[in-house]
């Protein structure tokens, strides 16, 4: 079998990021990052496991096509984030999950979730990325909402030190190979989904830059967010 570039791009990434996963916990295993290898390697394993099921579950999602996409990929998100939680609580960690209390987790992360994936199963419906583009675009989205927003941006915020060089380098030498496995059930079993109508148009290849339209519903997320978190100080919550 003879893989694309962006194929063997994608395998090498994964690989690596699970070797510096699998690195850090033996040599560093304080309970943070148990929580972020188990957690991480079991969200890999839930996208398995739906494309292993998906002969039973597709035909009947592929009925209301668009409809089911986003049901599903936000049904996800909720699976992974609450997986986080479980995980953190099962280690006895602190830090990794948004918020201790599962509510209050998804109500801070879900909004980010629903509205990156509506507009990802809209982009979809014109631009059909081929599997390992879709799971590249995950691993981008969580960059996104991760790594600038919550590692970057409300830091500076709250008035924390943040080294942008060290952060960005960390970000895509590291933990960008390892945001892949996390986001991949939120996009790809979508874009199984949407494989199964026509093309509203015919571009002769993927038009990327439609790709990173999710990447525009930070803008109100992060508005929406730091609006809760102020609420949230505020009820002493």
């Amino acid at each position: 079998m003879k893989y694309t570039w962006l194929e063997k791009l994608i395998g090498i990434g994964s690989l690596w990021g699970l070797l510096v996963l699998l690195l850090s916990v033996v040599l560093e295993p304080t309970p943070e990052n148990f929580t972020l290898g188990v957690s991480i390697l079991l969200s890999g394993v839930y996208t398995g496991f739906l494309f292993l099921t998906k002969r039973f579950w597709l035909p009947r999602a592929s009925k209301t096509p668009i409809r089911s996409a986003i049901l599903l990929g936000s049904l996800n998100a909720a699976v992974i984030e609450t997986l986080f939680l479980v995980m953190e609580k099962t280690f006895g960690a602190s830090g990794v999950a948004a918020h201790p209390n599962l509510v209050v987790d998804l109500s801070m992360t879900m909004p980010w979730y629903i509205g990156m994936v509506w507009i990802f199963v809209r982009v979809q419906k014109t631009e059909r990325f081929p599997p390992a583009g879709v799971l590249l675009l995950g691993a981008v989205y969580e960059l996104g909402a991760d790594g600038i927003v919550g590692g970057q941006i409300f830091p500076l915020i709250m008035g924390e030190p943040v080294n942008l060089l060290t952060s960005w380098v960390f970000l895509l030498i590291l933990s960008f190979w390892q945001f892949i496995p996390v986001y991949s059930s939120m996009v790809l079993p979508s874009a199984w989904i949407l494989d199964s109508i026509p093309l509203e148009t015919q571009p002769t290849k993927p038009r990327w830059r439609r790709g990173l339209l999710p990447l525009l519903w930070l803008i109100p997320f992060t508005i929406y967010l730091l609006a809760l978190i102020l609420i949230m100080g505020f009820l002493g919550t």
